[in-house]
């Protein structure tokens, strides 16, 4: 058997990256939800977190991995458009929490069912072994390239 160099794991590490990026903007472009694959990253712990009363800008901002201006920037356009809405902490008037009103979940949703189907039609060309060898592959990968020591 032919050994692979840490080049080519690099190479094909790369190609999944991008491969996955353009079919998530596909896919997001195409959602009923209307939301860029940006903004999802950004509304994505407002969803996770729906019992909080809101989250503060730089919390969304860390986690989509965007400035705080940046941040302020989009969900502006999103409190414009209806998807959040901002206000005023009651603890700590210098920050802003932001909430999805119900028309932001239903949009998140529907991105997020479209991006899962689309996974899991491409996921269903492997077997139920394969997957789970890759799901395992795929989580030590990550864990390799956080610096996150093995569970």
């Amino acid at each position: 058997m032919r050994k692979t160099s840490t080049e080519e794991l690099a190479r094909a590490a790369d190609r999944l990256f991008y491969a996955m990026r353009r079919s998530r903007a596909a896919t997001v472009g195409q959602a009923d939800g209307g939301l860029s694959l940006a903004q999802l990253a950004l509304l994505g712990p407002l969803a996770e977190t729906p019992d909080e009363p809101g989250l503060p800008v730089g919390r969304l901002a860390t986690a989509a991995e965007v400035s705080v201006s940046t941040a302020t920037r989009m969900l502006k356009q999103l409190e414009t458009k209806g998807v959040v809405t901002r206000r005023r902490s009651p603890d700590d008037e210098r920050q802003v929490l932001i909430s999805l009103t119900g028309d932001g979940v239903r949009r998140l949703d529907a991105v997020r069912a479209d991006l899962r189907a689309r996974q899991n039609r491409a996921l269903s060309r492997f077997t139920a072994e394969e997957r789970r060898e890759l799901a395992a592959q795929l989580h030590r990968l990550a864990d390799v390239i956080t610096d996150t020591p093995p569970a």
